[in-house]
């Protein structure tokens, strides 16, 4: 068979494989037999190729099996003729390229498993599926949501700043807190370090008639706290740090908190602010 398209390529016939003339010598003459029993498995394919005129030709290629071959034979068959054909030195390199890539595909096709039914099964019995559901019966989305709650809306009441045993709400000192040295009280600025001799200068922004508890705190204890008198609103007050807040340390940060005096008993005092603390 392959013989036989090598012969056919070489020669760039046009005409069928099993037209070749059936002499005893002539590969083709095997060929042609096969064709007269191409009832069980039979393959074919057309070659395109460039004649000696230069002009394309096509030459069809066509493979047979044996009587009583199995389907796997067959298979076996097309796999050992893609074998030779790739092998073959004398067929050119385009013919061989085409009928390998046609032989391979049919390969996949026989290779692919195929629906059995039963013997003696009806087709008209089979099940047919369910049409599918129109257009205008589709049930909506909703149907597959739960209702939710709607969303809550924002509130126009401000968030209180501490809260006191009970809930009870504590009103955080307004205090400004500013930094002096000793016997310069009068021209404070802003503090960015406090150390032992620092003059701690309080204003009042609002009014304090039972006057302001300072609190000095140092990585969350509270090291010492100081009362301040009575203060109106834009009074001004001085107190030096306390001893015991540099008591143990070198460097450290320290918190200042406020807690106006009239505020209810335990209420957590509102933070002034964190300072770098050099003792």
């Amino acid at each position: 068979m392959l013989a036989g398209l090598a012969l056919l390529a070489a020669t760039g016939a046009t005409a069928a494989v099993q037209d070749a003339s059936p002499t005893a010598a002539d590969p083709a003459a095997a060929i042609k037999s096969l064709v007269q029993s191409c009832d069980a498995h039979k393959f074919e394919t057309t070659v395109q190729m460039i004649g000696p005129d230069g002009r394309p030709k096509a030459s069809k290629v066509k493979m047979c099996g044996t009587e009583g071959q199995s389907d796997a034979d067959w298979i076996r068959t097309l796999e050992d003729a893609v074998k030779k054909t790739a092998e073959n030195p004398q067929m050119p390199r385009t013919a061989k390229e085409q009928i390998v890539a046609a032989v391979n595909l049919e390969i996949q096709r026989l290779s692919q498993p195929t629906l059995q039914l039963p013997p003696g099964t009806d087709i008209a019995s089979l099940s047919k599926p369910k049409p599918a559901m129109p257009a205008t019966s589709v049930a909506p989305l909703s149907r597959d949501f739960g209702a939710l709650p709607p969303l809550p809306t924002a509130s126009t009441v401000a968030p209180p700043h501490v809260l006191g045993p009970g809930g009870t709400i504590g009103a955080v000192p307004k205090l400004t807190l500013r930094c002096a040295l000793a016997g310069d009280e009068d021209r404070p600025s802003d503090c960015d370090t406090i150390d032992r001799d620092t003059v701690l200068v309080v204003r009042a922004d609002d009014a304090y008639p039972r006057g302001v508890a300072m609190r000095f705190v140092r990585h969350g204890n509270s090291r010492a706290e100081t009362d301040l008198p009575a203060l109106k609103p834009g009074q001004t007050a001085s107190l030096r740090v306390p001893a015991a807040v540099c008591a143990g340390v070198v460097r450290s940060k320290v918190e200042i908190q406020a807690l106006a005096a009239n505020s209810p008993n335990g209420t957590p005092a509102g933070t002034i602010g964190e300072y770098d603390l050099r003792c």
